[in-house]
């Protein structure tokens, strides 16, 4: 028996002897194995089952939202990324002296471009800046990233909302901020 299937049963043992009630047990066990043939079975008491569940189950209404009121909830707003870094971590200290470490990380495309034929040219690369808020993350970021190396990134996008010094005008950044709930 291979070491998977020792850790199988050592696992299962541990669930066994964690079971208090015997009838648990007992339905457990014969979940596990099961003596029942499909062709034992009798369809037609199970179609008899299924349909007193569909009388007993209430018709599904229509929602509607309230302009005013929106949706109740803010949604998830959480992501995904897998990809290279483009710009090597650079640590930035806030007016309000916290710490947020900010780098690049570019998704699909191809960073080798030199494909003979106009049809076989891939996509541009995407682009995502990633904020970290956590001091610890962020100086893990700054010592082990480097251009170019392969990071999983989880966490949530923001919209971060400024005025640009120089126009005077209002600029939207998104981004993916790294926080407590994050992973890196």
């Amino acid at each position: 028996m291979g070491s998977v299937g020792t850790g199988l049963l050592k696992g299962l043992r541990r669930v066994l002897e964690k079971q208090r009630k015997p009838v648990d047990l007992c339905r457990t066990s014969r979940a596990w194995s099961s003596t029942v043939s499909f062709s034992d079975i009798d369809e037609k008491d199970d179609m008899g089952d299924d349909g007193d569940l569909k009388d007993s189950r209430r018709e599904l209404e229509p929602q509607s939202v309230d302009p005013k009121k929106g949706w109740g909830f803010r949604g998830v707003h959480r992501a995904i990324i897998c990809g290279k870094v483009g710009q090597a971590p650079v640590q930035k200290i806030l007016r309000n002296g916290r710490t947020i470490t900010i780098f690049t990380i570019g998704t699909g495309g191809m960073f080798d471009q030199r494909v003979i034929g106009s049809a076989d040219t891939p996509k541009p690369a995407q682009w995502h800046r990633i904020a970290v808020h956590s001091e610890h993350l962020g100086a893990y970021a700054v010592q082990k990233l480097v251009k170019n190396s392969a990071v999983y990134i989880e966490g949530e996008i923001e919209t971060r909302v400024y005025n640009d010094g120089i126009d005077g005008q209002v600029r939207n950044i998104p981004e993916i901020c790294i926080r407590g709930d994050g992973r890196f």
